[in-house]
């Protein structure tokens, strides 16, 4: 509850709260912090939380969580035991149905030599590679999978939910970036934005080096979502030096305002294993706001940007030097390519559609 896995959990609650009663539960983990993710925590839900750690002790609040989910039918965001591995429980002793939603390859986290390690404090850990690799088998379990990429679907079944945005409230014409360019002093800057958690795979140093390749003094990359990953933050504020601009993470409410002052968005994911089948559900908050973006060949992100958006190898900071140069120079095409993106995100991953996909699963259930 603590960490960006909240975030698909908050989505689906949102647009299954159009039709039904929702309720949103989970663990604590201190490993994570002690309060609710900040993103998430916008005062809409009213989350349960238990508290997180090892076993045995974790079996406390495994019992308290079962005791306190109430609803018809149990939705399991995460292919975890803290997740699933409660609803399983709970479905055995209630036969209420349960659906398993699957937006990541959850054992692409941990490293390859995690898996040999069987003595320690390793098994105890309810989120360890352990358990989260011991509950793939029970996938069978599930009344019905949702999930976010064909990848994934092809992996584990089950049916598409993409990250859907409300198109409505993501919308260009209601809102507009100038005052807050002027609060930090950008107004005469060209503004490259990535809006998410800082890591990695996610490819934030290939933008730093392809601006720095460009030599031009206008640009500012934007780095909204500070927080989780300190020592990796300072390697980035470090490599691009004042080029870029590190902002603490907002609540989702205010993600409109903040892309409303980019003019150019960025999802440089990396082909990692980590990237396996994953959909960065920022790239559905840029399409909504109209914004060109520029992402890489990996998992479904050339069919979603296909005709909307531009494609690039992952790592190939000249190419992305180019169509950063290119997007800042051709204002015409680059609003034609926001707009058709807008169009798409509108036809294909509103909360419409969602909700449409959700109804046929839950009403069945």
């Amino acid at each position: 509850m603590g960490h960006n896995c909240l975030g698909r959990a908050y989505l689906l609650g949102k647009v299954l709260q159009r039709r039904y009663d929702v309720e949103i539960l989970g663990t604590q983990f201190p490993s994570f912090g002690s309060t609710i993710w900040k993103p998430c925590d916008t005062g809409e839900f009213k989350y349960y939380t238990v508290k997180g750690g090892k076993f045995p002790e974790y079996f406390g609040s495994v019992k308290d969580l079962l005791k306190h989910i109430s609803g018809d039918v149990i939705y399991a965001s995460k292919l975890r035991f803290s997740s699933y591995g409660i609803g399983i429980l709970k479905k055995l002793f209630s036969w209420k149905p349960i659906v398993l939603d699957i937006d990541d390859l959850e054992t692409s986290w941990y490293k390859p030599e995690d898996w040999n390690k069987i003595k320690g404090h390793s098994f105890l850990n309810p989120i360890g590679y352990h358990h989260t690799k011991w509950i793939q088998g029970f996938i069978w379990m599930a009344n019905e999978i949702t999930t976010v990429s064909t990848q994934l679907q092809q992996r584990f079944g089950g049916v598409i939910i993409p990250h859907g945005r409300d198109t409505c409230y993501l919308d260009p014409s209601k809102h507009d970036g100038r005052s807050l360019r002027y609060k930090f002093g950008i107004q005469n800057k060209k503004i490259i934005m990535f809006l998410g958690t800082p890591r990695p795979h996610k490819g934030l140093e290939e933008v730093i080096r392809a601006i720095t390749f460009l030599r031009r003094d206008d640009i500012r990359f934007i780095i909204v979502g500070k927080g989780s990953d300190v020592k990796y933050e300072k390697k980035l504020q470090e490599l691009g030096g004042e080029k870029v601009i590190l902002f603490d993470q907002i609540p989702f409410t205010e993600v409109p305002r903040y892309l409303s002052i980019a003019d150019l968005v960025v999802i440089p994911q990396r082909r990692v294993k980590q990237t396996t089948g994953q959909i960065p559900a920022k790239v559905f908050d840029a399409m909504a706001m109209a914004k060109p973006i520029i992402a890489t060949n990996v998992s479904d992100l050339p069919s979603i940007l296909d005709g909307c958006g531009i494609i690039i190898e992952p790592e190939d900071i000249e190419s992305l030097a180019y169509e950063i140069e290119w997007v800042f120079s051709h204002p015409n095409e680059v609003h034609e390519l926001g707009e058709k993106a807008r169009a798409k995100c509108i036809a294909e991953y509103s909360w419409d559609v969602m909700e449409g996909r959700l109804k046929n699963i839950f009403d069945r259930l």
